[in-house]
C-alpha cells in the first residue's frame, strides 16, 4: 500500500514539474491606432516579427500575448500604397508586463508616413478610452 501511494505521489510530482516547464512565459503588447482623420477609412496592417498580427481600423486597438524577449513591430497602410512597411520598432517584452505601441501618422506634402512608437501606460490610457478593442483583427477587410 505504501509503495502505491509513493508511486502515485511521484507520478503527480513528475506531471506537475513537466507542466511547469512546458508553459511559455509571455507579456502583452497593445497595438493602438488613433491616427485622426488621415487614412481613417483605410485599415493598417501591423506586423510583429514580420508576421501579420492585426489589421486595425481607426480608433481601435488589439491585445497580443507574445513570448518574452526582443521583438520588432512594423506597420503598413492597407490602402493604395507601395506596400512598404515602416522602419522596425524594437521592443523588449518582459514576463507579466505590458508594452503599448501607438501608430503615428505624419504628413509631408502628399506623402503619409506611418511609424510605430512605444508609449507609456499614462499616454496609452486616454487613447484606449476612446478606442474599441478589436478581438478578431485578422478577419478585418
Amino acid at each position: 500500500m505504501k509503495i502505491a501511494k509513493l508511486l502515485s505521489f511521484a507520478t503527480l510530482l513528475l506531471t506537475l514539474s513537466f507542466s511547469g516547464f512546458s508553459q511559455t512565459k509571455t507579456g502583452q503588447v497593445y497595438l493602438i491606432r488613433a491616427t485622426g482623420y488621415t487614412g481613417a477609412a483605410v485599415n493598417y496592417r501591423l506586423y510583429i516579427d514580420d508576421q501579420l498580427a492585426c489589421k486595425l481600423k481607426n480608433k481601435s486597438f488589439s491585445i497580443h500575448d507574445i513570448g518574452i524577449g526582443e521583438h520588432t513591430v512594423r506597420v503598413s497602410s492597407g490602402g493604395i500604397s507601395n506596400g512598404k512597411k515602416s522602419m522596425p520598432l524594437k521592443i523588449t517584452v518582459a514576463e507579466g508586463k505590458v508594452n503599448y505601441i501607438s501608430i503615428v501618422s505624419t504628413e509631408s506634402g502628399y506623402v503619409n508616413k506611418l511609424t510605430c512608437q512605444e508609449i507609456t501606460q499614462n499616454s496609452a490610457a486616454p487613447l484606449l478610452a476612446k478606442a474599441t478593442e478589436n478581438k478578431d483583427c485578422l478577419k478585418e477587410k
